[in-house]
């Protein structure tokens, strides 16, 4: 039922996310509205047909389950679960692409965002992030497909975020 979707405004998602990331050099909010998505759902379900889907293109982890193919880094998992995520929201609503028709959710997109930061002098790593019902982050490892905590030292250097 629509009225049971939460959903955030892009005025509302950017007071958060300069918020959380005051030291952010580079924000990318593109839509105008987002849905929540269950992050239970995210880490049992979603990310597992995640995983079928890549398998498609040969790219599962290796044999002791641990990393992906040296080509297909950290950014590259990031973009495409978030890809992923949004694939099965423009699935789920039939009248995405019907002129003059809404979409069954009444959002464009789903609240589900790529970070990027330092994690050494010389290199950067990024991740996913989404937000529960009350808006607290929460931090996606695309790599293990499990939410993991992350350091307010970490949002500090985080220098890019895009949804």
């Amino acid at each position: 039922m629509i009225n049971d979707i939460k959903t955030i405004k892009v005025t509302e998602l950017k007071k958060i996310i300069n918020k959380i990331f005051p030291n952010t050099k580079y924000i990318s909010i593109t839509d105008r509205d987002y849905a929540y998505i269950d992050l239970d759902w995210v880490e049992d379900d979603a990310y597992k047909g995640y995983e079928k889907w890549l398998s498609i293109f040969s790219f599962n982890r290796n044999i002791n389950n641990s990393s992906w193919k040296k080509n297909f880094d950290c950014e590259d998992l990031s973009n495409s679960f978030k890809l992923y995520l949004k694939l099965l929201h423009a699935e789920a609503n039939p009248n995405t692409f019907s002129s003059g028709k809404k979409n069954t959710s009444e959002t464009e997109s789903v609240l589900v965002g790529n970070i990027s930061y330092d994690n050494s002098k010389s290199t950067a790593h990024s991740i996913n992030i989404f937000f529960d019902g009350l808006n607290n982050a929460k931090f996606f490892e695309p790599m293990y497909g499990k939410f993991i905590n992350f350091s307010e030292k970490q949002k500090e250097q985080t220098w890019y975020v895009s949804f």
